[in-house]
C-alpha cells in the first residue's frame, strides 16, 4: 500500500495552503521556476490557455486586496488582507479564447480546467521550493480585470500569493480512497 512516507513525489503530501508570509523575497529564479511549472501543466489540445501576472508592487498588492472577500456569505466584505505579505501574487488567467478556437464553445470550460492544472504545478513547486502559497478564489473578478487591464476573452482562475511561511501548519486530512473510487462503474467499489 502507497503511503506519505514511500510517495515518489513529497510536495503532493506537504502542501498546505498558508497565509502568514515573512517579509523575505523570493528570488526572482525561483518565481521564473513557478512560472515555468505552471507550463508544464497537461491543456487540452495543447492550447496552453494560462497567463500569469506577478505582482510584487506592494501598492498593486493592496489594490487587489481590496477585491477579495472571506466567502460567498461575506456578501464582499472581509477582504483578505494576509494576501498584501506574500512576496509576489500570482493572478492566473486563462485565455478562453485559445482553446474556444479549436473546440467551440465547450473550449471555455476546458481553458478552466487546464490553468487550474496549471495552478497546481505551481503550488506543488512552491512546496518543493521551501516556499508556501494559497490558491485564493474569494475575489472580485471584474474588479481585478478592470484594475490590471485584463481583457474580456481572459478570465482570471484565482490569486495564488506565494512566499516564505510563518504558519508551521499540518496537512488536512483527505478522504479515504475507498470513499471516491470506483471501479468500471460508479458506485461499483475499487477496494474490497
Amino acid at each position: 500500500m502507497t503511503t506519505e512516507s514511500n510517495y515518489p513525489i513529497p510536495a503532493i503530501f506537504q502542501r498546505v495552503s498558508k497565509r502568514k508570509f515573512t517579509k523575505q523575497p523570493i528570488a526572482s529564479e525561483m518565481v521564473e521556476q513557478l512560472l515555468l511549472a505552471g507550463t508544464r501543466a497537461p491543456s487540452s489540445g495543447n492550447m496552453q490557455p494560462w497567463e500569469f501576472i506577478v505582482i510584487d508592487d506592494p501598492a498593486k498588492k493592496q489594490e487587489i486586496v481590496k477585491s477579495t472577500f472571506s466567502g460567498y456569505f461575506s456578501k464582499g466584505m472581509n477582504y483578505q488582507y494576509w494576501i498584501a505579505d506574500a512576496a509576489v501574487v500570482i493572478v492566473a488567467c486563462s485565455n478562453v479564447k485559445r482553446t474556444v478556437a479549436r473546440y467551440g464553445p465547450a473550449g471555455r470550460e476546458w481553458a478552466l480546467i487546464d490553468t487550474a492544472a496549471a495552478v497546481q504545478n505551481i503550488l506543488l513547486t512552491a512546496t518543493a521550493l521551501g516556499l508556501s502559497g494559497c490558491w485564493v478564489g474569494g475575489i472580485n473578478e471584474q474588479d481585478i480585470k478592470e484594475s490590471l487591464h485584463i481583457p474580456d476573452d481572459v478570465r482570471i482562475i484565482g490569486l495564488v500569493p506565494i512566499g516564505y511561511s510563518e504558519e508551521k501548519a499540518l496537512p488536512k486530512s483527505r478522504l479515504p480512497l475507498k470513499w471516491v473510487t470506483h471501479r468500471n462503474e460508479y458506485n461499483v467499489p475499487y477496494y474490497d
